[in-house]
């Protein structure tokens, strides 16, 4: 995980946030991201790769690596792995062949992290309280990840969360996965939602959002591949410090659209 602390810009004021939301329509539904949103996973994750590594011969990495690594599905975290560098087997010479042994080897990735999914994973602060608060709404609430959908499943089940939990769209579900905006259409549809904020902590969260012409909320202290939330082209509508803010903007998001409502009438 980043230092949510370090090195910063000032996040935009509650007034200009709620401005930003408000110029979308009211949400029936928040989808959101899993690993580095609502949950700190790198430690089974890295546990699950070196276990991988260790079984193919190949030369082991470290946690940190492991967290740049991550966001992009499974399949190209294990060529990642594989090939030691964030680039995976882009340009090497043999990369036909590193590609035919990275599929060859993704069955046993998913069974070993399938097994320790749930051994380290903590929930980020505010992770409960911001899916309870959106169900208390009578909301939608859908995750929308690009980790495979049974472990999500897993994970959501172990820290209680399925009471909250409606929807679960993982990067197997569909044949596209974040930044690509097919997942989160795929959500409300299952929602029977038309309009939603998306929730998470990368460019792939505010890309699939941008594409799905939704307002997106950004939580610093992600993986995002290592690089500053602050630095995302294109911007997410809204940076919060942790999740221990959302359920506050969110009620104050609803509310004020009531009181507009009520101005009309």
């Amino acid at each position: 995980m980043i230092d949510p602390a370090a090195g910063l810009r000032p996040a935009i004021s509650r007034k200009d946030a709620l401005a930003r939301l408000g110029a979308s329509p009211k949400p029936e539904a928040v989808l959101f991201d899993l690993d580095g949103t609502l949950i700190d996973s790198v430690e089974d994750i890295h546990a699950a790769v070196r276990v991988l590594l260790a079984e193919l011969g190949l030369p082991q990495c470290s946690r940190a690596q492991v967290a740049t690594w991550v966001g992009n599905g499974a399949r190209m975290l294990v060529e990642r792995a594989m090939a030691g560098r964030f680039e995976g087997f882009a340009g090497l010479a043999d990369a036909r062949e590193r590609h035919a042994a990275a599929d060859a080897a993704m069955p046993r990735f998913r069974a070993i992290y399938q097994e320790v999914c749930v051994d380290h994973t903590v929930p980020l602060a505010g992770a409960r309280d911001s899916l309870a608060a959106v169900q208390r709404l009578g909301l939608g609430v859908a995750i929308v990840t690009n980790k495979p959908v049974a472990p999500t499943e897993r994970i959501v089940d172990a820290l209680g969360w399925r009471p909250f939990v409606s929807v679960v769209i993982g990067g197997d579900t569909l044949a596209s996965r974040k930044p690509d905006p097919a997942p989160l259409a795929e959500a409300l549809r299952r929602l029977d939602a038309r309009h939603a904020w998306m929730v998470g902590d990368s460019a792939n969260d505010v890309g699939a959002a941008r594409a799905a012409s939704m307002p997106s909320i950004v939580v610093r202290g992600g993986y995002n591949h290592g690089l500053p939330v602050e630095d995302l082209d294109p911007a997410p509508d809204v940076i919060v410090d942790t999740l221990a803010e959302f359920p506050e903007l969110l009620h104050a998001c609803i509310a004020r659209d009531g009181r507009a409502s009520e101005e009309r009438a």
